[in-house]
Formats: C-alpha cells, structure tokens, sequence
C-alpha cells in the first residue's frame, strides 16, 4: 500500500529511490510496471539494491463507445 500511496502524491517526471534487499525489490516488480515507472538506476551491492525509479506522464488509452 505505500507504493500506491507514493504514487498518488508523486508528480509525473518525480524521482523515487527505493533501498532494499533484492529479494523484496524483485517481489514489488510487478507492482512498479503497473504504475507506469520508469527504472533509470540501478546500484547492487551484496544482498542490497537501490534503484531509482521515475513517474511517467501516462494516459490510460481512450475506448471506443459501442
């Protein structure tokens, strides 16, 4: 829920950095692609990734009236 939370108050084009253990950055994945960011760094030192992250000005794609 705080990776929703970040997203709903982080403006299109702002950075996050995120420092975890691998495992769990791999477990949130999924979670980072649904919210249209954008991975722009990342460092891994043993167990530990940091990874920068951005929002991208996404519009969800208009649907034809039937």
């Amino acid at each position: 829920f705080t990776l929703l939370e970040m997203d709903r108050i982080l403006r299109p084009q702002g950075w996050i950095i995120l420092r975890e253990k691998s495992d769990i950055l791999r477990h949130i994945q999924a979670i980072i692609v649904s919210l249209h960011w954008e991975v722009r760094l990342t460092y891994v030192e043993g167990e530990e990734e940091i990874v920068a992250l951005q929002k991208t000005s996404w519009r969800p794609k208009s649907q034809e009236n039937i």
